[in-house]
């Protein structure tokens, strides 16, 4: 395909990033991007039907089934399937990366139990009587995140679907030296047990904005809320827009419209769905 021919859909792959609390799980049930599916694997969602109670677009067109962590991996895998053989939703939705690791190392070490290996020692490891995750558990939790989460994700945007990954940040520092001199610079990585994971997934994204909270006012307690999202990323939160989208403030606004209403004319009038495609 020549690149003049390429079409520029509306439809993305978007990376949100922020601490606990500042509405990540409600952005992403706006409603221009419903129908949407929500794969909870946080263990609360109250937050997302309060919200939305009370707000002229209310619930309609969200779904919604919970993941917990004791629940093992099946039933998340087989929703997976499900959805690529028949993508029905406008956006698809994991919250969250983390809890979706923990879902995964939980699933991993019930797999173990009662297990012995050809040495004819127990699978598995215990501290105190407490299973814990091995070594290997933790390149499974990479290969479970690329070969099977970031794979859907990429499914089914080819089919027309948005797709969301909610992900906690968590703080880490470089070391370097400078004339001699030990620097030291606090990054913000995505949250995740292993240590090749956090690097990658974020290649494979579209979007990657930063959601943050601030408060107005003074007075514990009083204090109004204010919601923002960065496209651009600070000093220490790399982000990335292919949308062109700038940075704003949903506080009390439909965040959606907001983030459609900045897409061209051209993108808006392209199919989601490729019609050449076989």
């Amino acid at each position: 395909m020549k690149a003049s021919d390429y079409k520029i859909r509306p439809v993305s792959s978007l990376l949100f990033k922020g601490k606990n609390g500042t509405g990540k799980t409600i952005a992403a049930c706006s409603k221009e991007f419903r129908p949407v599916y929500i794969f909870n694997c946080e263990g609360r969602f109250e937050s997302v039907i309060n919200y939305y109670q009370s707000r002229p677009e209310g619930l309609k067109d969200i779904e919604v089934d919970d993941y917990p962590i004791g629940s093992g991996y099946h039933a998340l895998d087989k929703k997976l399937d499900a959805i690529i053989a028949r993508p029905e939703y406008k956006t698809v939705v994991v919250s969250s990366l983390t809890s979706f690791i923990y879902l995964i190392l939980n699933h991993l070490i019930r797999a173990k139990s009662g297990i012995t290996r050809s040495s004819g020692q127990k699978a598995g490891r215990s501290i105190g009587g407490i299973p814990v995750n091995e070594l290997e558990d933790y390149n499974a939790e990479d290969s479970a995140i690329i070969n099977d989460l970031i794979a859907f994700f990429q499914l089914i945007k080819s089919s027309g679907c948005n797709s969301i990954l909610e992900a906690h940040i968590t703080p880490y520092e470089i070391v370097s030296l400078e004339s001699g001199k030990r620097e030291i610079t606090v990054m913000n990585q995505i949250l995740t047990k292993g240590k090749k994971a956090p690097a990658a997934v974020p290649a494979f994204f579209n979007e990657i904005w930063l959601f943050d909270k601030q408060f107005e006012g003074i007075e514990t307690g009083k204090q109004k809320p204010h919601y923002y999202v960065n496209t651009v990323g600070t000093a220490t939160d790399d982000c990335k827009t292919s949308w062109g989208i700038q940075s704003f403030d949903w506080t009390d606004k439909d965040f959606g419209e907001i983030v459609f209403s900045q897409l061209s004319q051209e993108v808006k009038d392209t199919p989601r769905e490729d019609p050449n495609k076989p």
